[in-house]
């Protein structure tokens, strides 16, 4: 399963929440790429009190907004704290929050970059929008394992976005060692005529694998349906 990223060296979609993505490749044995990318957020947010402008950090109320020289103006237009784990054998996927970004590109380029990100053969509109999850894979094992990511995210209206077209997984692939957590997100491209409907998103796990020979160390936790209201 490969990975969805920006055709740009060492570059990955950022959001608004200054998620830096890297890989460490691992190579299954059916000749699959899956990479293990990491994860870190700044804390460090503008001075200014009269502005909505976040001038470095993560944005974390609704109309905050950024200029991220990948993506352009992104503004926060809706934020959900979600805080729930679900379990399969001995491994866990706790939802942390979800977010709902206006990004509107600066040039061509920016556009095209979002187009690859998200592998949309459409491209994106200007402005665009962009579902964002958050979430921490937990190995509570002695042995190191890997999570085979999110098969796809699923609108209300039907509307799948999967690692094929609009969406983009940094957790796909990750390695987790043994007795830790790791934390990843999840990307989504929104219709734009779908943006002030989604008040509910299902998300459509894989399973974990062991790392001796990528065989099932255990099955995909069942269908989540969050609530983002």
């Amino acid at each position: 399963m490969k990975n969805k990223r920006l055709a740009l060296t060492g570059l990955t979609i950022l959001l608004a929440s200054t998620l830096v993505a890297c890989s460490n490749n691992k190579v299954d044995n059916g000749g699959k790429e899956t990479s293990t990318p990491t994860a870190k957020t700044s804390q460090k947010s503008s001075n200014k009190t009269s502005s909505k402008e976040v001038s470095n950090g993560e944005l974390l109320k609704v109309n905050e907004w950024e200029n991220d020289p990948v993506q352009g103006k992104m503004k926060l237009i809706k934020i959900n704290k979600i805080n729930k784990s679900y379990t399969t054998g001995n491994y866990a996927i706790k939802l942390d929050d979800f977010k709902l970004f206006e990004v509107t590109p600066k040039n061509d380029t920016q556009k095209e970059d979002a187009s690859t990100a998200f592998n949309s053969s459409e491209g994106v509109s200007t402005p665009y929008y962009e579902v964002q999850i958050k979430y921490t894979i937990e190995n509570n094992t002695d042995t190191s394992v890997q999570f085979n990511g999110i098969k796809s995210l699923v609108t209300e209206s039907g509307t799948q976005m999967d690692l094929n077209s609009g969406m983009q997984d940094l957790g796909v692939g990750t390695e987790v060692a043994a007795n830790a957590k790791k934390s990843t997100a999840v990307m989504g491209l929104i219709n734009t005529n779908e943006k002030n409907k989604i008040n509910k998103l299902t998300i459509n796990f894989d399973s974990f694998a062991n790392l001796t020979d990528f065989s099932e160390a255990a099955p995909a936790i069942q269908p989540v349906t969050i609530d983002i209201k």
